[in-house]
């Protein structure tokens, strides 16, 4: 496995907003500095839970490398007794982060049984719950999620078998989504993400992504109705 660091992240600005969890950390590469420097000035800036880097050291498959750093913080947080963390990738980019959507999704998740939770997705297909700015999803993309220690088991207990990670979590892992999203990706850049031939995060396609994941409610509102997986 490769070997890993972990670093502070420090606020810029005064924060905004606080999710309830035990920590938060956001992985990124060892020489990706500006993309750390980057997500200070965008993430850490609007929120006022202490950051920390989860520093990476690139792997010869970096398919690989992206599963062992998101599950060495799963067995992070079972190992160290904790409920639950917010992780982020360094290319994460806020959306308007509202105090009220906030208090929500920090209800949610300390009053219901979860697995992970994405605050940012690109779209498969969700549909609303009941509960307010909370729906079930079949998604992609980890740049910005909270996973519960349920969750962490799962992907704690699961050795890597070349599969991606965010497919690992649509195909075992009970996925709730806040509706409407909370982050995006910055667009890729020749340095930028270590899976930029598979994951397309151009503007032009999140503006996409945005309307479809509107579109999608409205199409499995059925499942809303009827309580349907939720």
């Amino acid at each position: 496995m490769h070997r890993v660091q972990i670093r502070r992240g420090m606020p810029l600005n005064l924060p905004r907003v606080a999710f309830d969890v035990d920590r938060v950390f956001c992985i990124s590469l060892g020489e990706r500095k500006d993309r750390r420097e980057l997500f200070r000035q965008t993430v850490s800036r609007n929120i006022s839970n202490p950051i920390e880097f989860f520093i990476a050291q690139r792997c010869d498959d970096p398919v690989r490398g992206c599963y062992e750093s998101h599950q060495a913080l799963a067995k992070m947080l079972l190992a160290e007794g904790w409920q639950r963390i917010l992780v982020f990738e360094d290319d994460a980019k806020p959306y308007t982060l509202r105090a009220t959507q906030v208090r929500w999704v920090n209800r949610f998740v300390r009053n219901n049984a979860f697995q992970a939770l994405h605050l940012g997705y690109s779209m498969g297909r969700t549909w609303l719950t009941w509960f307010p700015f909370i729906a079930r999803g079949e998604v992609v993309a980890l740049h910005a999620y909270i996973i519960s220690r349920e969750g962490c088991q799962v992907l704690a207990g699961t050795p890597y078998s070349g599969t991606p990670v965010d497919v690992l979590f649509k195909q075992q892992i009970k996925q709730h989504c806040v509706f409407p999203m909370l982050f995006r990706q910055h667009a890729a850049t020749q340095t930028g993400s270590d899976i930029q031939t598979v994951a397309i995060n151009e503007d032009e396609w999140w503006e996409g992504n945005w309307r479809k994941h509107q579109r999608s409610l409205l199409k499995n509102i059925w499942r809303t109705v009827f309580r349907l997986r939720f």
